[in-house]
């Protein structure tokens, strides 16, 4: 302790990584909960009803401090119909986090990330548009798959188990709807397509 004391420099060095791993185990604690939640087949039992909008200014608040460390700007565009609009809850958030998440994870730091929400019909659609780098058309499927990663687990970059997509596909897929990936020449897309006849009535 003598020894960082007189070296501050070194003391927020060690600082740092603490935060960092913190940041990395706290992705995989929830990745891992979330899988398991999923595998027992529970996110649906138990509807918790909430507004989109409030859905979204949790995942918010719980992803700020590493959308701030990267600097990065969310973009918020959701319709008025959609932010009062009830849903379940939990389920939008694990929704919300993982794309988010993932969308803010492979982008560069200044970079931005934006949400759009939209009704079309019976389907609630909710899509994250980030401007990293396009997903190659050889990883645009496995992507979803369990423990996948975008990079080699022996050189990747990036913190998590590769759960992240796995689990936000699998969430969709329970309340009845799907997720795609739309990839633009500056970056991608993920849609998810909810039925409104799973929302709350109350």
């Amino acid at each position: 302790m003598d020894e960082l004391d007189k070296d501050p420099s070194k003391a927020r060095k060690y600082l740092d990584i603490v935060e960092k791993n913190t940041h990395t185990l706290t992705r995989v604690v929830q990745e891992l909960t979330d899988f398991t939640r999923l595998q027992l087949g529970k996110e649906i039992t138990y509807l918790n009803p909430i507004p989109v909008g409030e859905a979204f200014i949790q995942t918010y608040e719980l992803l700020k401090p590493n959308l701030n460390k990267k600097d990065i700007t969310l973009i918020a565009d959701l319709s008025r119909e959609i932010q009062n609009l009830r849903y379940d809850g939990d389920s939008l958030i694990i929704l919300f986090r993982n794309l988010l998440s993932n969308a803010a994870k492979f982008s560069e730091p200044g970079s931005k990330v934006k949400v759009t929400g939209t009704l079309d019909g019976e389907w609630l659609k909710i899509a994250i548009h980030d401007w990293a780098v396009p997903i190659p058309e050889g990883k645009r499927e496995t992507i979803f798959e369990d423990f996948r990663q975008l990079e080699n687990h022996l050189t990747r970059r990036y913190e998590g188990m590769g759960l992240g997509l796995a689990v936000a596909r699998r969430t969709a897929l329970f309340l009845g709807g799907n997720i795609k990936l739309t990839v633009r020449d500056d970056g991608n897309t993920f849609e998810v397509q909810l039925p409104l006849e799973l929302r709350s009535s109350t």
